[in-house]
């Protein structure tokens, strides 16, 4: 084993993460991104950690970049998921969900021993209320979704052509510093941070299972470090936890240490969202010896700190 990992999206939200996972685990670390949202100061200065600008739709660049370095493991983690940016430009996020995978494919085509693909656990069927384990019924309704269905399928397939072995890992909501899109939460912490205390939000019913970065990178890991006999293998990453959107408002403002009122108001509410998405990590747990260990609270209150730095610079 040459003890390389490459990670695909390495200097993105999750993937940043997964970097200093990778790095304190003692691996030599390679980071593909184009840093069109990752950030390079998300990334410590190490000679075991090299850094590739690269784009996903460039197969010849991400293709020399796998000769060149041979990893054993890749994580594939660079998409377009910011759900109003899918909606808003479909073309776009197909050719970077969809055909980025599929050149992720092609470059490491019977050269890598283990691929592990971040997809979601946004493709489980809307109408299932109970938590959702991996055989649960798929059936998705928006862009992104659609994305990384078919991006999953062409994993696939990958499989079944006998050109290496994948697992997929279905992440549910991601919370923490290092966030590069203006998701729900961001969106509450920045107007915090701004002096108002009257939110102004979308639909306040859903309910959502938020899980820190930190735990998804390691869950991630423990994937990348848990030997299987299959040549697919499908797991769920979330907190098994679940909190309505007025919930996490409340959090917000203990960590904040304000009383926030909040407002549903017509501009932001989407026509079509779930009222549930909770995950059963019951495999992660029992198959890769993983557990979540940091809380919802402890990942806002590291928001908020970097929210406040953000905005009241010294």
């Amino acid at each position: 084993m040459n003890n390389k990992y490459l990670i695909i999206g390495g200097a993105g939200f999750i993937g940043s993460h997964l970097v200093d996972v990778c790095y304190s685990a003692g691996k030599n670390v390679i980071v593909y991104d184009n840093f069109s949202l990752g950030k390079m100061d998300y990334l410590k200065n190490s000679p075991n950690i090299e850094i590739v600008k690269g784009d996903i739709l460039d197969l010849n660049t991400l293709r020399a970049c796998i000769n060149k370095y041979q990893p054993e493991v890749v994580f594939h983690l660079a998409a377009i998921h910011f759900i109003p940016a899918c909606e808003n430009d479909p073309a776009n996020a197909l050719r970077v969900n969809v055909e980025g995978t599929q050149n992720v494919l092609s470059a490491t085509a019977n050269t890598t021993p283990k691929l592990i693909f971040a997809s979601t656990g946004a493709i489980y069927d809307p109408e299932i209320t109970d938590s959702l384990n991996e055989d649960s019924i798929i059936r998705t309704g928006d862009i992104y979704g659609i994305t990384k269905l078919t991006a999953e399928e062409l994993v696939k397939y990958h499989i079944k052509k006998e050109r290496g072995h994948a697992v997929i890992a279905r992440l549910f909501n991601a919370v923490g510093p290092r966030e590069t899109n203006p998701h729900l939460i961001p969106a509450i912490m920045d107007q915090l941070a701004a002096g108002n205390w009257h939110v102004e939000l979308g639909n306040l019913y859903p309910k959502r299972d938020y899980i820190h970065a930190k735990d998804i990178a390691e869950g991630l890991f423990a994937i990348s470090e848990t030997s299987f006999s299959n040549g697919l293998e499908v797991f769920n990453i979330g907190s098994g936890l679940e909190y309505t959107v007025e919930e996490l408002v409340a959090l917000c403002g203990e960590a904040s240490g304000k009383t926030i009122t909040i407002e549903s108001v017509p501009s932001r509410r989407r026509k079509f969202d779930r009222p549930n998405q909770l995950a059963d990590i019951a495999k992660m747990k029992e198959v890769c010896n993983w557990t979540p260990k940091r809380s919802l609270i402890q990942a806002l209150n590291e928001i908020w700190t970097t929210e406040m730095i953000a905005h009241n610079p010294s």
